[in-house]
């Protein structure tokens, strides 16, 4: 739909737009791909939830540490210059793994390398937009990049990591990310360039971004506290990217684990769960008419818990059924690698029915004015409140099992569900007090 409604307002036409879009799917999709191939990799070297969980947190801790400064650094350089740089950087940094081989500390450092890169990379993205699109087409071009950035975890992360790396190896598809990042540069340098704000950086620019961060953030809590609906599809948003993160860190050990398969097999598990996302966006808009947005998203929320508790009980059942059977031991357990790859499948459906119906209520309810200010909260919570589950799981997996894990995180969810309730029914509204959402003239576009 959005690439439709982007070919009817002459997006497609528009040359420097599509170089940035194809930048974006080619970058984007390669740094899923990059993501996929470390924690396998990672998983195989240690056999060990720990690590694969410290490779994650390196990739979140870049976004704690630079994020308040990465856009006063956009703002004061010529954007395609820092598109261009960081595309580039990111090719060399993977070209790390071809150099020095598939150990664990290249890996780590690779990681913590690119994801420090991309910390720049993507505000210099979403300030670009409004520079080369007409301001009436810019909901459908930001849509658009939206619906790339999921697309390409689909793409990059679930399909081709994953094939590359059982077909052809691990150089092979560093080599590949490589090339991608390479060609996301070229691409870029076809960009008009930007006029930096004349205003050099230095300790009083980098104060005034501290003091103009904690601003905003003061004026994005007080505007949710008076919007109770859209604050909690934050939280709900903010729930299911945070047990994303987490399964991502556990999925080689579970496969190891659990299903006593090797760890490139975790496919068997991302494969059914990309799968099932795009099916829930299908069943999505049949669930939201007959039940509306709030049932399905507590729909989607019962679901997530119903599907942690099954990857919580898979290896146990398999061996009840396993000694039930004529094989004894672990004889049941095919039938409940089918049993996982479907409850993979259903997770995907629900991930669709919380965070779409969520986003969409956010951007159509948010004012303009603090819209801004609202998504870059909920970067910044994301990537806080991620740290502590992700520095936690590995260690847990690794002394009692992924189950007690799957099953906090089903706690969690609960809590969520009950939490919310109330609001999920609500009327939309917009805040009562006009003199929550002032206009700093720092408001991004999201």
């Amino acid at each position: 739909m959005e690439i439709q409604t982007a070919a009817e307002r002459g997006l497609l036409r528009n040359r420097s737009f599509l170089a940035l879009w194809s930048a974006q799917i080619l970058s984007m999709t390669a740094a899923n791909a990059l993501t996929s191939a470390l924690i396998v990799l990672v998983a195989e070297i240690t056999r060990s939830n720990t690590s694969s969980s410290f490779l994650i947190l390196l990739a979140v801790i870049p976004a704690v540490v630079f994020g308040v400064f990465a856009g006063v650094v956009v703002d004061r350089s010529d954007r395609r210059l820092v598109l261009v740089t960081t595309n580039a950087l990111r090719a060399v940094a993977v070209g790390v793994m071809l150099v020095f081989g598939d150990s664990l500390t290249s890996a780590y450092l690779v990681n913590l390398l690119v994801a420090s890169v991309t910390v720049f990379f993507v505000p210099a993205e979403a300030a670009t937009i409004p520079e080369i699109v007409r301001k009436r087409d810019l909901l459908i071009a930001n849509s658009l990049f939206t619906f790339t950035f999921n697309g390409a975890f689909l793409l990059g992360f679930i399909i081709l990591a994953p094939l590359v790396i059982a077909f052809a190896g691990f150089p092979t598809l560093f080599a590949t990310i490589m090339a991608m990042f390479g060609l996301a540069a070229a691409l870029c340098v076809s960009l008009p360039a930007s006029e930096p704000v004349k205003e050099a950086l230095g300790v009083d620019v980098a104060e005034v971004a501290v003091k103009r961060g904690r601003r905003d953030i003061g004026e994005a809590l007080r505007f949710l506290a008076q919007q109770p609906r859209i604050a909690w599809s934050l939280v709900y948003i903010a729930v299911t990217y945070t047990l994303i993160a987490v399964a991502g860190a556990l999925a080689p050990g579970y496969v190891r684990e659990v299903l006593l398969l090797p760890e490139r097999s975790v496919a068997l598990i991302v494969a059914p769960a990309g799968i099932g996302v795009v099916a829930g966006l299908g069943l999505l808009n049949i669930a939201r008419s007959c039940f509306g947005t709030g049932r399905a998203v507590g729909a989607g929320l019962a679901v997530t818990v119903v599907a942690l508790i099954v990857l919580a009980a898979a290896r146990p059942l398999a061996l009840i059924a396993g000694r039930a059977s004529e094989g004894g031991g672990l004889a049941g357990l095919p039938y409940f690698i089918g049993l996982v790859v479907l409850t993979a499948f259903v997770f995907g459906v629900a991930y669709a029915f919380i965070t779409v119906p969520s986003m969409t209520l956010v951007q159509e309810e948010l004012p303009d004015l603090i819209r801004g200010r609202v998504f870059g909260v909920l970067n910044v919570l994301v990537s806080v409140f991620s740290l502590l589950p992700i520095l936690v799981v590995g260690p847990v997996a690794d002394i009692w099992g992924v189950a007690p894990v799957f099953l906090g995180a089903a706690a969690l969810v609960v809590g969520t569900w009950i939490g919310g309730r109330r609001h999920r029914a609500g009327a939309p509204g917009v805040a009562t007090d006009p003199n929550v959402i002032r206009d700093t003239g720092t408001q991004n576009v999201n």
